[in-house]
């Protein structure tokens, strides 16, 4: 873990970034976009199932109704479109998510997956539910 909060402080150092780490020991920041919009990506540093760590992002678009099958439709045909992450399903909400190997990730990797995967769920936050709310 060491090795990974050494990361994020080289990250918010270097990019100007503010970055809070939540007692679970994983991290957050708001990206600041115009029109008064932001999105809160959520960072985590797990393992994969050989062992080799990750480095998770992932941002909320909303919370999902039962009767969403269109919109459930629209996603998975959205996936097969972005150039980064994945649209997945946390319980009722659906996120963007996109994972790197942390042995591979460096500075520019690193940001310029975070930026896409806020700037995308707020686009999709937008389109979908209409209002800033992540």
């Amino acid at each position: 873990m060491e090795l990974f909060d050494g990361f994020i402080a080289a990250i918010a150092s270097e990019f100007k970034l503010k970055f809070h780490k939540t007692k679970e020991g994983a991290y957050t920041t708001t990206i600041e976009f115009e029109d008064d919009r932001s999105q809160e990506i959520l960072i985590t540093l797990n393992k994969d199932e050989s062992g080799d760590r990750i480095v998770n992002y992932y941002s909320v678009i909303g919370t999902i109704k039962n009767e969403s099958f269109e919109l459930y439709k629209f996603a998975l045909k959205l996936n097969s479109t972005l150039d980064y992450g994945a649209l997945a399903l946390l319980n009722d909400t659906l996120i963007l998510r996109n994972s790197l190997l942390l042995k591979d990730c460096d500075p520019q990797r690193f940001m310029k997956s975070l930026f896409y995967i806020a700037a995308k769920a707020d686009e999709l936050e937008e389109m979908l539910i209409s209002k800033n709310i992540y």
